[in-house]
């Protein structure tokens, strides 16, 4: 009897789970019918509640509306829909873009009433999309507002009727955005790489060989010289606008000398969302080279930007030399773009720079500071780098004697940009005192730093076994100072030369043995390690 009862249960189960799996098949959501495409039927544009019925639904079914804004184009777009018969439907929308979004109920009498509100913007603290459930049939008012600071994007309304009893909660989930991490493994971004600011140089084609000349690796460039850039052998930082970030980019996908897209100077962190669809775009139209805008670092917020717009480079300014931003914040700052680029893959950080012409040495030391966190690019400003008015026999812009040493300055960018195409910061340790965000070498680190004023970059390329680099840097940039290292394990140490790029051996250091470095002002040297295996 008792197997029996056991043997009536089990097939109770069996029979439940099936009539389970019977219901939910009999609600999964039907076939998707295309109502509207905007890319094929035209923009709806700005339509008013009061407006006319654009699109109708009378038969059970999942009807999708779908279609692109863009900023400054087409900055709304919206219509009114109707639902027929008695029975409720689901409704989303979805897009990235679209920094305010909107869905209305309008009744008989024409009395509109708002039903849902999106936002891309995180200062209303509201969903990004809108998904609602069981809505009575009737009029609908949906509408997109794409901007006011610059947005492109796709967006889809799905529009589900259903018997009431079961609404399709799943029929429209958003779709899963690519992880930065994985976007950075297309990503073709030089080592380290030194970028003259604008594209000032307009036709100037003897502009652009002072450029060259000077060290520089890339240049700011319309779109219309990127041509020139390639014909000097240099790469092109374009500066574009951000309702072009579908077409451009897609146009110059195939060309190696491109090394991003630059869409806007100081956007703020509240209005990141919003421009996360211009990155999603480019991404879309060229995979390898990553939309840049700029952040101010003083405005915080530069952990959460990859989570925020996961984009493919972070660039930001802090001009630490001027007393009225914040300057104890340099290394703080670093540290947290640093740590912030390594969690998401390594992904490019890119530092504006100050060209200091009253003393270049803290324009040296805002650099090399830099490149001991790992920062692979630098794009500076042309103020007293280049004179035109005074030109050589070839009509080429001479250099200043700042612009020398900015020549000496990217003569080192260049020679350690291999080690900075595959090495990543794991690691930067100050000596005493510790600027505010900073930490010394911790006992059981295998590398211990001694000295006035110094900090060093511990680097190593992924899944290497034995190899290290070491960058030291003298944090002070008007006294030259003595950097003492003790290295646990090492075989052999190198240092880097920055005009030929070559290692040249110092010494064993087996033992652990110290290895003394004379530092100029604000400057650093490169270190190849080989340990002993542990």
């Amino acid at each position: 009897m008792k197997r029996i009862v056991v043997f009536a249960l089990v097939l109770v189960s069996m029979l439940l789970s099936v009539a389970t799996l019977l219901s939910s098949a009999s609600h999964a959501a039907p076939k998707e019918t295309l109502l509207h495409d905007e890319a094929k039927q035209g923009d709806f544009g700005p339509t008013k509640p009061a407006g006319k019925v654009s699109l109708k639904v009378a038969e059970p079914g999942v009807y999708v509306i779908q279609g692109t804004g863009i900023d400054a184009i087409d900055d709304v777009d919206a219509f009114v829909f109707e639902v027929a018969g008695d029975k409720p439907f689901d409704f989303c929308l979805i897009s990235d873009a679209a920094e305010f979004k909107k869905l209305r109920a309008i009744d008989a009498k024409g009395k509109v009433r708002e039903i849902a509100f999106g936002s891309t913007n995180p200062a209303f603290r509201v969903p990004r999309n809108i998904h609602k459930s069981k809505l009575p049939p009737g009029k609908y008012h949906v509408e997109m507002f794409f901007g006011p600071n610059a947005a492109i994007g796709e967006w889809i309304v799905k529009i589900a009727t259903h018997d009431g009893k079961n609404p399709l909660v799943n029929f429209c989930k958003p779709p899963k955005d690519v992880s930065v991490a994985d976007k950075m493994k297309r990503v073709e971004w030089p080592g380290a790489i030194s970028i003259f600011h604008g594209h000032n140089w307009g036709k100037d084609d003897k502009y652009v060989i002072a450029i060259k000349e000077a060290g520089f690796a890339a240049t700011g460039a319309a779109e219309w010289q990127i041509e020139e850039c390639h014909k000097q052998g240099l790469r092109a930082f374009v500066f574009i606008w951000p309702h072009e970030v579908a077409t451009i980019p897609l146009k110059h996908k195939d060309k190696k000398n491109v090394l991003c897209y630059y869409l806007s100077d100081r956007i703020q962190p509240r209005k990141w969302a919003s421009w996360a669809a211009l990155e999603k775009m480019a991404y879309k139209t060229d995979p390898r080279r990553p939309a840049i805008f700029t952040m101010r670092g003083l405005w915080g917020g530069g952990g959460q930007f990859p989570s925020i717009v996961r984009g493919r480079a972070m660039e930001y300014y802090h001009y630490h030399w001027d007393g009225n931003r914040a300057p104890h914040k340099h290394f703080a700052l670093l540290e947290q773009y640093r740590q912030a680029s390594a969690a998401n893959g390594h992904v490019p950080i890119c530092r504006v720079v100050e060209t200091r012409p009253e003393d270049m040495r803290k324009t040296r030391q805002t650099i090399y500071t830099c490149l001991a966190y790992g920062v692979r690019g630098f794009r500076t400003g042309g103020r007293g780098i280049f004179d035109t008015n005074k030109r050589d026999a070839r009509g080429v812009p001479t250099r200043s004697a700042h612009g020398e040493e900015f020549k000496k300055i990217n003569a080192a960018i260049n020679a350690y940009s291999p080690v900075y195409k595959k090495a990543r910061c794991q690691a930067v340790y100050h000596t005493a005192p510790l600027p505010a965000g900073c930490v010394a070498a911790p006992k059981d680190s295998w590398v211990q730093i001694e000295g006035k004023e110094v900090l060093v970059g511990v680097f190593r390329e992924p899944k290497s076994k034995g190899i290290d680099f070491l960058l030291v840097v003298n944090r002070d940039a008007f006294h030259g100072h003595e950097a003492t290292l003790k290295i646990r394990g090492a075989v052999t140490v190198e240092r880097m030369s920055k005009i030929t790029g070559k290692w040249q051996r110092l010494n064993a250091a087996d033992g652990g043995s110290a290895l003394v470095l004379s530092l100029e002002e604000g400057s650093g040297e490169l270190l190849r390690v080989q340990r002993k295996s542990s």
